[in-house]
């Protein structure tokens, strides 16, 4: 016969291992903040051609994280901080087809406090605003402009979703994808952010819902 002792320790035993199994399944659970994380060293190229790299460097005299995009001689960089979300700034080089220096920066935007930032923590159907000043820096000289005005502010997490892509022409599912849509007059945008590697798919269309253009990632390299 168990003594009243021995299902009291049982019984504490149960709780904790429930309480574990909670904590494990709240941990496993997939986080919208997660999804902007990136990964220096992950390269890999979309179905427009573009080749994206992945950095970590400084930019405006901040640790950043920056994702590369080189597409027939075109270089662009935007620049992110540590958490992915916040964003810095972005150059683009010139066009050596074009005549131009390809290592040499054309134009400059620079984002100052308060920054442009997606929030941490949204719900699947919440919506959220971007908004924040830059300075843009060209031959001309410098324009000061509202973020909100010169990009998409408005937008709304559509939810996590598991999305199969075929990099190199094998099957991959990308899991707890985050799926943003963002409006504005004239077409709507909706990009899937991949933990680590930022957007692996984007589709663009007109106001009417007619397609614009889309690309999503078709080949992989990781280190």
């Amino acid at each position: 016969m168990h003594s009243a002792k021995s299902f009291g320790f049982k019984a504490i035993l149960g709780a904790v291992f429930a309480a574990a199994a909670t904590t494990s399944a709240i941990a496993a659970a997939p986080s919208f903040a997660d999804c902007f994380k990136l990964k220096p060293g992950v390269s890999y190229t979309l179905s427009d051609r573009s080749k994206i790299q992945i950095v970590k460097t400084q930019f405006a005299g901040k640790a950043a994280m920056s994702v590369v995009s080189t597409d027939g001689g075109v270089k662009t960089a935007k620049f992110f901080d540590e958490t992915g979300r916040q964003r810095l700034g972005s150059e683009q080089y010139g066009v050596a087809a074009l005549g131009g220096n390809a290592r040499k920066v054309v134009i400059k935007e620079v984002f100052s406090a308060p920054f442009p930032e997606v929030p941490a923590d949204v719900k699947p159907g919440g919506t959220f605003k971007l908004a924040g000043k830059g300075v843009k820096t060209t031959s001309a000289g410098n324009e000061t402009f509202d973020f909100g005005n010169r990009y998409q502010s408005e937008h709304v997490f559509v939810g996590f979703e598991n999305l199969e892509l075929k990099p190199n022409y094998n099957a991959r599912t990308f899991e707890n994808v985050c799926h943003v849509r963002s409006r504005g007059e004239d077409n709507s945008v909706d990009s899937w952010y991949a933990p680590e590697y930022g957007v692996i798919k984007m589709q663009v269309k007109t106001a009417k819902g007619d397609s614009l253009f889309s690309y999503e990632l078709d080949g992989l390299e990781e280190r």
